[in-house]
């Protein structure tokens, strides 16, 4: 089995949210410049793309993953098994303490500085994290 960190993507934008479409158009291109300066063309059914992403970066997990389908297409990913890992944003909450994950969908991810409502207590706080490409990792047989 080989493995290869393929890196991390940035958005063109800074700090705005990439739908979909346009995240997934960016971590192919990242994946395939990598395999293509290593060298390496494994064949897309035995190849495993695990993509560590924040949780405000796309709307759905299905979504992300039709994208990739879509987009995978015709190229020597196609067929690649996507292992995608969405990072949860957090609350730190100011009035009673609750710290912890939050399930998807809990903050905007359009916001500059997104909030949500705290599942302990109510109130409405800054979230943390969610933001972002991690890592893109490929292991192929």
């Amino acid at each position: 089995m080989h493995r290869r960190d393929a890196g991390t993507t940035k958005s063109q934008e800074g700090t705005q949210t990439l739908h979909e479409y346009g995240l997934m158009e960016e971590v192919i291109a990242v994946i395939m410049a990598e395999l293509k300066k290593a060298g390496e063309k494994p064949a897309g059914p035995k190849l495993e793309v695990i993509l560590k992403v924040g949780a405000l970066e796309m709307h759905s997990e299905g979504a992300t993953r039709q994208t990739f389908q879509v987009l995978t297409k015709g190229t020597i990913l196609e067929g690649a098994r996507l292992n995608l890992i969405v990072l949860p944003v957090t609350l730190n909450c100011p009035k009673c303490g609750f710290q912890g994950p939050l399930p998807l969908g809990a903050a905007d991810p359009h916001a500059a500085l997104p909030v949500a409502e705290c599942p302990k207590c109510g109130v409405v706080a800054p979230v943390e994290g969610g933001r972002g490409v991690e890592s893109i990792e490929l292991k192929w047989d």
